[in-house]
């Protein structure tokens, strides 16, 4: 992986392997020396393909919420989460396009890096949060001087739920078998 990283960095003109976009001009090995930056020059590959992530999960998680109808809208990007508001009644569905946004972006992700096999651990999320409030952990009370009884008991707002990839598409199977009245 280091080595693929160093050569993109000392390429002739450094391009993210994903989105092809480019490094700055002024730390292009033709403006400066090869050797010199060149910690700057790995650590922008890193980190812009990390953006290109990002912006490939955000359009699929975009396309896959038109494609089926699932209000929403996204929200939020911290480090490596995303946050997405829907309504009640859409969670699971959103939880679920997440994973297969997820999936479809590694997917190509991998492939454009001639890794055609993506483990199950890979593709999936280990677990999307479910949740009414924005906290690190979906059991967290938030416990805080200002608030000392924590969410449940001073605003009513329950836990929230992480979900695998495997409840989750049971969870989704049950709500489809219930509008369908199909027995569960």
């Amino acid at each position: 992986m280091f080595n693929k990283l160093e050569e993109i960095a000392r390429s002739d003109q450094p391009a993210t392997p994903f989105l092809k976009c480019r490094i700055t001009r002024t730390l292009e090995p033709s403006v400066i020396q090869k050797s010199y930056q060149l910690n700057s020059r790995i650590n922008w590959v890193v980190q812009s393909s990390a953006v290109d992530f990002l912006h490939l999960l955000l359009v699929t998680m975009k396309w896959l919420m038109s494609e089926y109808n699932i209000p929403g809208r996204f929200t939020l990007s911290i480090h490596d989460e995303v946050r997405f508001h829907v309504p009640l009644e859409y969670k699971y569905e959103a939880a679920l396009a997440l994973q297969i946004a997820n999936l479809l972006t590694r997917s190509f992700f991998s492939a454009q890096l001639g890794i055609h096999d993506l483990p199950n651990n890979v593709a999936f999320f280990s677990g999307v949060d479910i949740d009414r409030s924005l906290r690190k952990s979906v059991k967290d009370e938030c416990i805080t001087p200002s608030n000392p009884h924590g969410l449940s008991i001073s605003y009513g707002i329950e836990p929230g739920e992480e979900l695998d990839i495997f409840t989750l598409l049971e969870r989704v199977n049950v709500l489809k078998a219930r509008k369908e009245n199909l027995p569960t």
